[in-house]
């Protein structure tokens, strides 16, 4: 299921997201779920309460969270077996 997110932004500020996304040749809807994306896998690594919302989550198989909870999990993993 894909929901909508609508946000409010200044006139010059959506200006400059047409036209970065004109320049990348991106959708503002690919570019902004991108950045997100990012800010997402940063947060997954570097705060506990993030790590942990994403580990307790239940998701669809395949889905982007879903991923996320994997990647994360073998991040966890591999520190664990590393030697000291």
């Amino acid at each position: 299921m894909v929901k909508r997110v609508n946000f409010n932004m200044s006139d010059e500020c959506h200006a400059l997201l047409k036209g970065v996304c004109a320049l990348k040749g991106e959708t503002v809807s690919d570019y902004v779920f991108n950045l997100i994306n990012d800010e997402f896998n940063r947060l997954v690594k570097e705060d506990n309460q993030v790590q942990s919302m994403v580990l307790n989550g239940q998701y669809k198989e395949g889905c982007w969270a879903y991923r996320l909870k994997e990647s994360l999990i073998e991040d966890i993993n591999s520190t664990n077996d590393s030697p000291a």
